[in-house]
């Protein structure tokens, strides 16, 4: 039996919010965003003792991700969504980035030397997803919603571990799972099911 959703959309694909909530969806999507886009470059700074170019790295992951939102919110040229899809960095490579970083660290290799090894092989890494995404309409067949449905679930559920220790107070902390800390994870967590309880939009 298929369930219907009956609520209609508050606003259409191309419809121009008014500009109240326009900021603050924007505020939002700021706030919402702005832990995950900062936390994989402190892992990676704290882990492979780059703590002096914790500064730098996360300030060009700010950078990069509010040149590509603006790509693809104004779609230059065929490039873009068209619509607010936030690129913020992610998670699913710092365990290769660990783990590379890691090894040269252990050949005795400086700091400049691992940022070097890191950005380089983002960059052509990076070239991976632009080839595959002119041939995606040919993996259709293969990457049906139950596939890609599973893939968004385990991503989900690999993240647990990052929320939690957010929730314990951050990688490293010295007062990790403070009362404190703890206090404020389960205030946010009410909050959040309380909005989503709210039937006002």
């Amino acid at each position: 039996m298929q369930k219907t959703n009956d609520e209609p959309l508050l606003y259409g694909l191309n419809d121009r919010l008014p500009f109240i909530p326009a900021v603050c969806t924007a505020v939002q999507h700021m706030l919402a965003s702005i832990v995950g886009i900062v936390t994989p470059p402190l892992i990676i700074g704290s882990s492979l003792g780059l703590t002096q170019f914790l500064p730098y790295l996360i300030s060009m992951s700010l950078f990069a991700s509010g040149v590509g939102t603006v790509i693809q919110a104004v779609r230059f040229r065929n490039i873009g969504a068209g619509m607010i899809c936030l690129q913020g960095t992610s998670f699913a490579f710092l365990g290769v980035i660990i783990a590379g970083g890691l090894l040269l660290k252990q050949q005795g290799a400086t700091p400049e030397q691992i940022l070097a090894m890191i950005f380089g092989c983002t960059l052509v890494s990076a070239i991976i997803p632009l080839i595959v995404s002119q041939f995606i309409h040919t993996f259709s067949r293969v990457l049906t919603p139950l596939v890609t449905g599973i893939v968004i679930v385990l991503i989900g559920i690999s993240l647990i571990k990052v929320s939690i220790t957010d929730w314990g107070g951050g990688f490293g902390a010295t007062d990790f799972a403070a009362p404190h800390n703890l206090g404020l994870g389960l205030f946010t967590l009410l909050i959040i099911v309380l909005m989503n309880c709210s039937r006002r939009p």
